[in-house]
């Protein structure tokens, strides 16, 4: 059907339909070209120097595992680290008067790294030792009573672990740079400069 009335078009082409096929051949040509060059684009030694500039200078990461409860005031951060000092668990206090979303899980927050938190709530839980629970500690969103439940350092990850990650980052770099060397030796006209791309799928201007 596509074809019987593609035939009754002839010479008479619309304007519109043939930049449309242009735009689309184009389109089709470099996208093969782009994938010829990714077949070779991923090798042990490409994913290698990715790893390098990656991790080369990388250090094992602290992380640290902590509760909290959030309430409203001072007074009552301090009521429940009383509560705690006299034997109560933090778990079923977090269930019970954290105004958090965590409350649900009594207060865990799961691991995170330096840079993940609000500034004085980190520096709250970098200070403690494991187990231990805070003084009452303030930001933006409250009054909080923490305790800290774990910490470790995070290992640099080997090739191995991250290669599915830097695979993509070799591909397009693969693909950036031939398109650096061939419109290094091509001459580049732009008649549309300053013209917003987009316009060029909208067939109603033509």
């Amino acid at each position: 059907q596509q074809s019987v009335l593609a035939q009754t078009v002839g010479d008479d082409t619309p304007r519109s339909v043939q930049i449309a096929l242009e735009n689309e051949r184009r389109a089709l040509l470099a996208a093969a070209v782009v994938d010829d060059i990714l077949k070779d684009a991923v090798t042990d030694e490409a994913l290698q120097k990715a790893y390098d500039e990656a991790f080369a200078n990388a250090e094992p990461t602290r992380e640290w595992n902590a509760s909290h409860i959030l309430v409203e005031t001072e007074e009552e951060a301090a009521a429940l680290i009383a509560r705690l000092d006299a034997g109560e668990e933090f778990a079923a206090l977090a269930q019970e008067a954290s105004s958090d979303s965590s409350a649900a899980s009594g207060g865990q927050l799961g691991w995170f790294e330096s840079g993940m938190m609000v500034p004085d709530f980190e520096a709250a839980v970098i200070a403690l030792e494991v187990g231990a629970v805070s003084a009452p500690v303030q930001t933006q969103f409250g009054w909080h009573v923490v305790m800290l439940n774990e910490t470790r350092l995070r290992e640099i990850p080997s090739l191995e672990q991250v290669a599915d990650e830097l695979r993509p980052q070799v591909e397009r770099a693969a693909v950036q740079a031939r398109l650096d060397e061939l419109t290094a030796a091509a001459t580049v006209e732009r008649p549309g400069a300053g013209i917003d791309p987009a316009l060029i799928k909208n067939l109603d201007l033509l």
